[in-house]
């Protein structure tokens, strides 16, 4: 498949990623974590810088995006740590779709619309499932060491692990990962390797 037919087909599902997130059977845009948190550890986490990444690299958070993009059915490559050319075309294609400047490398500008776009809408919680749970579980084993079957079902365990992080970022404590939540995971970088 050439490069211009990946990415039309891309932007078209960057496009269906909108629309699937925008309608997802969720609940109306939940506060989550929001309302339960300080103003002072928002501003604390809004001022973490995300990581960023580019060909070449490797790192959960690189899996984290896979996913995402994966799930809004843009074909992100192999869903695993590598940051390859097939996620490079794949984040052009996001960008290009919605505005962003398209330069094909994890930045701030593309995880903040990533954040927004998925966690805006729908807070995950107990009873959830899906592809965004894997990713949630397997952010949770990386950073902190848990055992959580990476089954994509938010069940008891990731919810207890999900509250512990929220404690451990100082979140309001209540067990449904949102967009601070996602925040403050994904920029999180001060765990063992």
């Amino acid at each position: 498949m050439s490069t211009a037919t990946r990415r039309g087909a891309a932007l078209g599902a960057a496009t269906a990623l909108a629309a699937a997130t925008l309608l997802a059977a969720a609940p109306p845009a939940l506060a989550d974590d929001l309302d339960q948190t300080s103003a002072e550890t928002l501003a604390a986490i809004e001022a973490q810088s995300w990581p960023e990444y580019t060909l070449g690299d490797f790192d959960i958070d690189v899996y984290a995006a896979k996913m995402l993009l994966d799930q809004g059915e843009i074909y992100p490559g192999e869903l695993d740590l590598e940051f390859d050319q097939d996620l490079h075309d794949a984040l052009v294609s996001y960008q290009d779709a919605f505005g962003l400047p398209a330069y094909g490398d994890l930045d701030t500008a593309t995880w903040e619309h990533m954040r927004d776009l998925v966690f805006g809408q729908h807070q995950f919680r107990r009873g959830d499932t899906g592809p965004v749970v894997v990713m949630i579980q397997r952010q949770l084993n990386a950073k902190f060491n848990y055992h959580l079957a990476t089954d994509g079902v938010y069940g008891y365990w990731t919810e207890q692990a999900v509250r512990d992080a929220q404690g451990h970022f100082g979140i309001g404590v209540d067990g449904v990962f949102g967009p601070v939540s996602f925040q403050a995971l994904i920029s999180y970088q001060d765990y063992d390797r």
